[in-house]
């Protein structure tokens, strides 16, 4: 009896899971769909900027508009993890170049990174929950 009721759950589970992996498997390499990163940037609050496409990433939008996601410091070796405006992902260390006004990256700390630009220092925190949700 309990052999018969057994083969009958493991039936209706594999049942169940091959029909959602089917369902799946048609659109896997499906295209996605196309966003329009002009549409999506005049959405922020950093659409306003003139930004040249030729440039790097890191350097074609202000300072304030990437995002600290995480920092790795060891002795020898400080690296911080930043999204861009534009949701691309990129590792920095001190000395990389950051922002559209010439801007370096003089420290990285448990706070988040230092900016210098134009003989001012600006600091971007790490942020511990999702843009997304924060209120701005």
């Amino acid at each position: 009896m309990k052999t018969k009721f057994l083969k009958i759950i493991l039936f209706t589970a594999f049942s169940i899971s091959s029909t959602g992996i089917s369902s799946a498997v048609e659109n896997a390499f499906g295209s996605l769909p196309l966003v329009d990163i002009n549409t999506a940037q005049s959405a922020s609050d950093f659409g306003a900027e003139v930004v040249d496409k030729t440039l790097h990433p890191l350097i074609q939008n202000s300072i304030k508009s990437n995002t600290v996601i995480g920092i790795m410091i060891s002795p020898s070796v400080k690296i911080a993890y930043l999204e861009t405006v534009n949701g691309e992902d990129y590792f920095v260390r001190v000395g990389d170049k950051l922002g559209n006004a010439n801007g370096s990256i003089t420290n990285i700390s448990s706070e988040g990174i230092e900016v210098t630009e134009d003989n001012e220092v600006i600091i971007l925190p790490v942020r511990n929950r999702s843009v997304s949700n924060e209120i701005l």
